[in-house]
């Protein structure tokens, strides 16, 4: 049995409104001169772009070629660019495809390898250089994990490169950037960040995790550390997940979400994600709902899958919400949330059809990095009972 744990997180964290006020300072501190900053078109028709080039005494570099489910082609452009620029500081500004492209871009430029070949996990051969992250949205936590998502040119499909090297050296949290942020958009990331602390809340424990030699893991099993984190995310989408939905300008509703996706981020990072995470991917990938949407749809029914093993955990899952401490009590409130933020609550409303199941159990078992991780032994079957529940 396994006796010991581990726990990481980005060197530096600023949060809270007017944070980006700190990127000057935090540019300096760690040196930078040619800063090269990566973004979407989106974010620099909302004007955040300048705000951080005026608050910056450097020369300054921007990649625009940012995007939803940014591909390796994308990375492999940014990089060519950054290769002609030389900076000595990446900032990434936007959601967590920009993030994460941002991690892939840095990540082939100090290895000098193709993007390709650092997907999968601990395929980052060392450090990536200064990286600053700066969110507008609020639920991947890319701006403090150490995992980043792209879609592989080659083969068309979603794709992770995990790497403890990944997580940037600073996150710029300022919650008045995600005012702007769609209601749609906000509602999927929020239950993303939702996602992210259940899951890494119900994983197996760290004493469980099956380490057959002594390297790095992706995942460390659930820990004491990462339920602090898990804790507060749930506590806190709770509390503001639907003001910051219905009341866009709510700033203490937009903290609340922005901490939340943060703490979630730590939360997953270090312990995990299972079963949900592994149903989204082929759910995902064929239907092309955003990841959120996809996670939203599961996760009631998985949390229904674990009562047995993790009674107590999702009772105090309701607790956390603001709801009686049962297991039923935090699903019905979970759905509830999903159901209030306007986001589809089943398989068939985006698209699958009930002879898709058995194929996208099939994709979700294969996942084993994932499928490890569930506190309880399960088959294909049990996969393809949860996607019958959720259709």
């Amino acid at each position: 049995m396994r006796t010991f744990w581990s726990s990481y997180a980005s060197p530096r964290l600023i949060f809270g409104p007017g944070a980006l006020g700190e990127i000057g300072n935090a540019v300096s501190q760690v040196g930078g001169s040619k800063v090269f900053i990566i973004t979407d078109p989106v974010i620099e028709l909302l004007g955040i772009v300048d705000r951080v080039e005026q608050a910056l005494d450097t020369e300054v570099e921007v990649f625009a070629g940012g995007g939803v489910e940014p591909s390796t082609e994308v990375v492999a452009q940014c990089v060519e660019t950054m290769i002609g620029y030389g900076p000595d500081v990446t900032i990434a500004i936007g959601g967590g495809s920009n993030m994460d492209l941002a991690k892939l871009a840095c990540a082939s430029v100090s290895s000098g390898r193709d993007p390709e070949t650092l997907l999968g996990f601990d395929e980052v051969p060392g450090p990536i250089g200064p990286l600053v992250c700066i969110p507008t949205t609020a639920g991947t936590g890319s701006e403090v994990s150490h995992s980043a998502v792209i879609r592989n040119s080659r083969s068309g499909k979603k794709a992770a490169a995990l790497s403890q090297y990944l997580r940037p050296q600073l996150a710029i949290v300022d919650p008045i950037l995600t005012l702007s942020c769609p209601e749609k958009l906000t509602a999927e990331s929020g239950i993303d960040a939702l996602t992210h602390a259940i899951e890494a809340y119900l994983v197996t424990g760290y004493a469980d995790i099956n380490q057959e030699d002594k390297g790095a893991l992706p995942y460390e099993g659930n820990h004491p550390l990462g339920d602090l984190y898990a804790e507060k995310c749930i506590h806190l989408v709770g509390q503001s997940f639907l003001a910051a939905i219905h009341e866009p300008k709510n700033l203490e509703a937009r903290a609340g979400m922005s901490l939340a996706a943060t703490m979630g981020g730590l939360a997953f990072s270090n312990c995990g994600v299972a079963l949900a995470h592994a149903l989204e991917y082929p759910i995902g990938d064929r239907y092309k709902c955003t990841h959120g949407a996809g996670n939203g749809i599961v996760l009631p029914e998985v949390m229904r899958f674990l009562v047995k093993a993790k009674g107590e955990r999702l009772a105090k899952v309701g607790e956390l919400l603001g709801v009686e401490a049962t297991p039923q009590a935090a699903i019905e409130e979970v759905s509830r949330l999903r159901r209030e933020a306007g986001l589809p609550k089943r398989l068939r409303e985006v698209g699958a059809k009930q002879s898709d199941l058995e194929g996208l159990a099939s994709t979700a078992a294969s996942l084993k990095r994932l499928i490890d991780l569930s506190p309880v032994l399960l088959s294909e079957a049990d996969l393809l009972r949860i996607l019958e529940a959720s259709f």
